[in-house]
């Protein structure tokens, strides 16, 4: 698709101009938001004005003309329908769009694009990312209508009884799910009064782009230029702004978002790559060094230059404490692992008192088919026998040891190499040495 700006008539300009001066009136630190930390500004304009369908989103042959969507980087707008709202409807969309942001919303489904599961009041549902993005959309306008940013559309998803302005995500999203899947008071996929659940007549038909849609970069590219330090200190700002706007009481619902990303339960999966990137650095690749596992295929792939992640070892606890919900949140992170760390060599090693199997890991489909064959054991605990199978590898060290576990089990002398535990306990005091890093979703 291309992003390239679209000519607005005198008109549309002058509306794009009272929208963004009510913005600055009515929610002064979204605005902030949207002029400071989104790229292309193009002048005095914070989106990027173009024409698109709902086709060009979801990629379901509909030919439509969206409104509004954001990959993460920027917020594109079409002028021939945005003007078509209202000028306090225009700053509602504007300050949903704002908000996917604050959230990064884009960033949150490019790390759950391997989950098969989400877990919700200790019940589990199958995960659906258009069903986590109405979550999503849900959220976000329950808390706009509360703190009273603009004013709502009739085709936005909104709907108190699916989800409240403070609710997490995960919470509303079983309840989207239940509705979407088992039928609402009129039927599936509706929302009485309030549009169109399937997002078909919405400003936002499921409008989160993959991050990079409007740079042309990969996702992942484009989601390491997100400079979480410099977003929450201009989150910082915006609270402030707001804050003076009214007077110091700013909407519970508001101050409870701008609080999650100022006090952020960080991501399990994002420390550990954190971490990792810390002690063995981010690395590339080299056209003129070829990957050697594709050679053999005919491939000629880049190999790894520079500073490379070197070799993992994954232990994934299989004893009988470990439920199927955690062991296929452990096959489901590892994709992300695989993808986001570049490891040279991954060992994964599935034990209990025993080791029951090991693989090497070269692809993201291999996860696939371990989950299909199984990883055995459910029996007592020890660890014992991976550090030995790792001291066998007489040549080299691991460069990282990660363990997927509960800790319920007796510790040796800490090994050389770095360790890093994924516990499904939040109890640290338990290992007695390596990084801790909780499990959560």
């Amino acid at each position: 698709m291309n992003f390239k700006q679209v000519v607005m008539t005198s008109q549309q300009k002058q509306q794009w101009d009272d929208t963004m001066s009510l913005m600055a009136w009515s929610a002064p630190g979204f605005r902030h938001l949207w002029y400071r930390l989104l790229q292309n500004h193009n002048g005095d304009y914070a989106a990027i004005m173009s024409k698109f369908t709902f086709d060009d989103i979801l990629g379901n042959g509909d030919t439509r003309e969206g409104v509004a969507f954001t990959d993460g980087q920027n917020i594109v707008c079409n002028p021939d329908t945005f003007f078509k709202y209202s000028i306090k409807e225009r700053v509602f969309i504007g300050g949903h769009e704002v908000a996917h942001n604050v959230y990064d919303d884009c960033g949150l489904l490019r790390r759950m694009q391997h989950e098969t599961n989400i877990v919700s009041a200790g019940k589990t549902f199958p995960y659906k990312p258009d069903i986590m993005q109405k979550a999503m959309d849900y959220r976000i306008n329950a808390m706009l209508v509360e703190s009273r940013i603009g004013h709502m559309p009739k085709d936005a998803l909104y709907d108190p009884k699916i989800a409240e302005a403070k609710e997490g995500v995960i919470d509303v999203y079983s309840k989207v799910y239940k509705q979407d899947d088992n039928g609402g008071p009129s039927g599936p996929g509706r929302t009485p009064g309030h549009g169109n659940a399937q997002g078909q007549n919405g400003f936002d038909p499921h409008g989160l782009a993959p991050p990079g849609t409007t740079t042309g970069q990969a996702p992942g590219q484009a989601q390491q230029q997100r400079n979480p330090q410099q977003w929450a200190l201009e989150v910082a700002q915006a609270a402030r702004l707001e804050s003076q706007r009214s007077q110091g009481h700013t909407p519970g619902s508001m101050q409870h978002m701008f609080d999650e990303i100022l006090e952020p339960k960080v991501v399990w999966t994002d420390y550990i790559e954190t971490i990792g990137k810390r002690i063995l650095g981010s690395g590339s690749y080299n056209w003129k060094k070829p990957d050697r596992r594709f050679i053999g295929r005919d491939l000629w792939l880049p190999g790894r230059g520079g500073e490379g992640s070197g070799w993992f070892v994954i232990w994934g606890d299989t004893s009988g404490s470990i439920g199927n919900d955690n062991l296929n949140r452990y096959l489901g992170n590892m994709k992300g692992l695989i993808e986001n760390m570049h490891p040279e060599r991954l060992s994964v090693i599935w034990g209990d008192a025993q080791i029951h199997r090991v693989d090497e890991v070269t692809d993201t489909a291999d996860i696939d088919t371990i989950r299909a064959t199984g990883v055995g054991g459910r029996g007592g605990t020890s660890i014992d026998p991976v550090f030995a199978w790792i001291a066998e590898t007489r040549d080299r060290q691991p460069d990282m040891f990660i363990g997927m576990t509960d800790g319920e089990f007796q510790f040796p002398d800490k090994p050389a190499y770095p360790i890093i535990w994924a516990s499904i306990h939040d109890n640290k005091t338990q290992y007695p040495y390596g990084e801790v890093v909780p499990i959560n979703t």
